[in-house]
């Protein structure tokens, strides 16, 4: 019921509004109490369909009932451990005080949402309501049918402005793509912005199209490292919809009169169909000047990491071989390594979690 909950709430008080049915009659058939299908009622008079969402109670932040050493503890658990299930989080804290303090699993699941806003389920649903740029960004993913180099379907990966629903990126793959890719492809978008406006831009929220969105424990990293919140996200707003239907529509158009035969034409295409309102978002990073900006390592829990053994000042990742001259120094021994699926021209190397240098490939 949560999910769609003024929904639910709606069809419960439709009768009513259409005047089919009396309070009292709903009442008796959903064993519902006449009173809050009337603040229902006068709550739908008076927002519409917004106004019988779940409310947000007023003091869900006073924690009347525990002490201060009490929140103090959870939100030490909260920051010290990688697990993002309440639940086992709930057993841990349990096990891991001695004395008598009590807080029930329905406490400990209100504080931990409220402190750590990660754990919050809520999203951004009323896209249509969004106004103001940079606050929520969309990631879609098209499978484009059109056949390229004989049997690929190529995917277009787009991120939008959720207030204007304008392009701020896009990138095209021969396959859907996997969480490390989405993520890599998010990290781009994040930086076109940022550089277009000359210092780091995050939106509070990103919402993403795909079920590959499902490695919790790194996201809610990304979310302590930037503040965004990333999550699966299917949505039903209309415009999106026109959206993601006019592009595909266009690019078979232009398929079935063979202006597009190969992945160049497609990506010549979209960069002046998709920026044709955003002309300032049609070029491509320069990398060497963004490993100078000081904000670059706040997005580094967008990329992939591994580790790599230096020999004759190179290493291989993903069958792709990198070198720089600083990795002699290196030679014969192991490296941590970020890198993304998405730009394979660079890697990022790194030593007890510092940043050394950049890589590049062969």
């Amino acid at each position: 019921m949560d999910k769609n909950v003024e929904f639910y709430r709606f069809k419960i008080i439709e009768p009513f509004l259409k005047k089919e049915k009396k309070l009292k009659e709903i009442e008796k058939e959903k064993n519902i109490s006449y009173a809050t299908l009337k603040r229902w009622v006068s709550a739908y008079k008076k927002n519409g369909v917004i106004g019988l969402e779940k409310k947000t109670r007023e003091d869900k932040n006073s924690f009347r009932n525990i002490d201060n050493s009490e929140l103090k503890e959870i939100k030490k658990i909260c920051n010290e451990t990688s697990e993002t299930n309440i639940t086992k989080l709930y057993r841990y804290y349990k096990k891991k005080i001695t004395d008598d303090l009590s807080i029930s699993y329905a406490t400990f699941y209100r504080i931990v949402n409220n402190i750590d806003h990660f754990f919050n389920k809520d999203t951004v649903r009323y896209l249509k309501n969004i106004k103001k740029e940079h606050q929520c960004y969309l990631v879609l993913e098209l499978p484009l049918y059109i056949l390229i180099k004989d049997t690929e379907v190529p995917h277009l990966l787009l991120m939008a402005d959720a207030a204007t629903l304008e392009p701020l990126n896009f990138y095209i793959r021969n396959s859907q793509s996997n969480f490390y890719e989405l993520l890599s492809f998010i990290r781009e978008g994040i930086l076109k912005v940022s550089i277009k406006n000359e210092k780091l831009i995050t939106p509070k929220e990103i919402l993403v199209e795909s079920k590959e969105i499902n490695n919790k424990q790194i996201l809610r990293k990304i979310f302590q490292m930037t503040n965004i919140k990333i999550s699966e996200h299917f949505t039903e707003n209309s415009e999106i919809k026109k959206l993601k239907e006019f592009i595909s529509k266009d690019i078979q158009a232009l398929y079935d009169q063979q202006k597009i035969k190969n992945y160049t034409d497609l990506f010549d295409f979209l960069i002046s169909y998709l920026y044709l309102q955003k002309k300032e978002f049609a070029f491509c990073i320069n990398y060497t000047l963004v490993d100078t900006l000081e904000y670059i390592r706040k997005l580094d829990g967008f990329l992939q990491k591994t580790s790599r053994k230096v020999n004759d000042s190179k290493v291989r990742v993903k069958n792709i071989i990198y070198t720089s001259d600083n990795l002699k120094n290196f030679n014969g021994e192991s490296v941590d390594i970020l890198f993304s699926p998405v730009v394979i021209k660079y890697i990022y190397i790194f030593s007890k979690e510092k940043y050394l240098f950049r890589g590049k490939k062969i």
